[in-house]
């Protein structure tokens, strides 16, 4: 019976963890994909929704591998510990894989920048952009 009960809540705290996180990369994971994008709503939404599909078949696929044990649990304190030993494990694993979404979001929006940095050939602009100099330097042929 403890087994039973075991699984049911690890279950239900393992996935409601997965919920919890993967709407928080939904939520706060646009802001980084809108400045990626420049702006470009459709395509930073649908990176988003792609980025947590991944997220969710990763998580969901280990904590379904995760639930078998072959412990035999003989009291209530048994349950609990199996219990709290498997959600330990599925929030490390979330905790590695927010951090990866982290970095994922992170090099879009780099590259993003990189990308609007580039004058029109396509090649990186060398020295300093426009507006560099500082307020009152005069303009024109630096040597005379």
């Amino acid at each position: 019976m403890y087994i039973v009960v075991s699984y049911l809540a690890y279950l239900a705290i393992s996935l409601g963890v997965t919920v919890w996180v993967a709407q928080t990369l939904v939520r706060n994971g646009r802001v980084f994909l809108l400045d990626a994008f420049h702006g470009n709503t459709a395509l930073a939404d649908s990176v988003n929704h792609l980025l947590v599909v991944g997220f969710y078949l990763i998580n969901v696929g280990y904590v379904t591998l995760a639930l078998r044990t072959g412990a035999t649990l003989d009291s209530a304190r048994q349950a609990i510990e199996l219990v709290c030993d498997k959600i330990g494990v599925v929030l490390l694993v979330l905790g590695v894989m927010h951090f990866f979404n982290l970095y994922v979001f992170n090099r879009l929006r780099k590259r993003g920048q990189d990308r609007s940095e580039r004058d029109a050939s396509g090649r990186q602009p060398l020295g300093p952009g426009p507006g560099w100099a500082p307020a009152g330097a005069p303009i024109g042929k630096v040597l005379d």
